[in-house]
């Protein structure tokens, strides 16, 4: 029987030869191309809905720095794509031919209309290695800013402890009976609206109790957090916890918190995608590219407090673990300014266009 040391030695070998025999691409990993043609265009034109600085200290562009360092080759430039009207307005743009960015943000409930479009760049995003979870069904783009909901309340009005037992139904207590706030768009009532949340009817069901106890609803979630830090109100369900953790640590508030109460609604989030007429294609491809590492993912969560919570390590993974949480769905998602119009009309609400 042959040693295990002469039946090593010429696999080694011709490992080795390998090396200069086989063409790179057979070496290569499947970014690889697009790394090298993106070095070709020298360029990214960056258009999602991140803040550079938060409260005069650096927030996201310290994310936007770390792909900087890892791809010196190409030129950020990088501007802000704010709420719907901004989207709405860059839509309009890009359906009439004028595409200013490689990379850009749009809601969820816009997909369908970028499609119909034929704006977006299809690439097979798996094979770049971005985990399934972030990517869009139909290959559109893929989700960022992951929105996990909350309860937020004022600490001068609430304890810490008595947060602690807040449930859903704590919102329709008689005891908050019109003290509580909302926003006018309660997307976590969204996800728990789905099969695997509450469903249909318990949703339903919910709403009207709310509404029944008189919340009063904001149109701005960033103002609504700042009339919860001065008391306006004791507690806001339905809160983002993006927008609790920018207070405290952006802001240095610390009168305000939040609780999440189980199931915690868990949302998909903002879709980035690269224009089919992008400038810079191969780039805008390698930042998607970038943005579903853990690394980045982990950097976004300390700068924007909206990693996805399946990365380990970050501040969401861990207060998310061991909780039932109910994550968006895709399916849900093309539905969700109907599901949204039928919780708003059994509030009793206008809905919000």
């Amino acid at each position: 029987m042959p040693s295990s040391n002469k039946i090593f030695r010429p696999i080694f070998i011709l490992g080795l030869w390998s090396l200069f025999i086989l063409p790179p691409s057979a070496l290569s990993g499947p970014l690889d191309s697009y790394i090298e043609k993106a070095k070709k265009e020298g360029a990214l034109r960056v258009g999602i809905t991140i803040r550079k600085k938060r409260f005069g200290k650096p927030a996201g562009e310290k994310y936007l720095q770390a792909f900087q360092k890892q791809y010196p080759f190409l030129s950020l430039k990088f501007r802000r794509i704010g709420g719907s009207r901004e989207r709405e307005r860059v839509l309009a743009e890009m359906s009439a031919g004028l595409i200013k960015y490689d990379v850009v943000t749009m809601s969820e409930t816009a997909v369908p209309i970028v499609v119909q479009a034929k704006l977006p760049l299809i690439v097979n995003w798996g094979k770049l290695g971005i985990p399934k979870f972030l990517i869009h069904p139909k290959n559109v783009g893929i989700s960022m800013r992951t929105p996990v909901y909350g309860i937020a309340y004022n600490r001068e009005l609430v304890s810490d402890e008595v947060a602690k037992t807040f449930t859903w139904e704590t919102c329709n207590d008689p005891k908050w009976r019109g003290k509580t706030a909302m926003d006018d768009r309660p997307r976590h009532l969204n996800i728990l609206y789905q099969d695997n949340g509450w469903g249909a009817e318990k949703t339903i069901d919910y709403a009207k109790r709310w509404a029944a106890n008189k919340v009063t609803v904001e149109a701005s979630r960033s103002t609504a957090a700042q009339k919860l830090a001065v008391g306006a109100y004791p507690l806001i369900c339905g809160m983002p916890r993006r927008q609790v953790r920018d207070l405290q640590v952006h802001g240095g508030v610390d009168s305000v918190g939040i609780v999440y109460p189980e199931p915690i609604p868990v949302g998909i989030g903002d879709i980035i995608y690269v224009p089919r007429k992008a400038k810079h294609p191969n780039a805008g491809v390698v930042f998607l590219a970038w943005t579903a590492t853990k690394k980045a993912q982990n950097l976004l969560d300390q700068t924007d407090f909206s990693g996805h919570p399946s990365f380990e390590r970050n501040e969401v993974s861990s207060t998310l673990k061991g909780k039932k949480v109910v994550y968006g769905d895709w399916a849900y998602s093309k539905r969700s300014d109907e599901i949204l119009a039928k919780i708003l009309r059994a509030m009793g609400f206008p809905v919000v266009r």
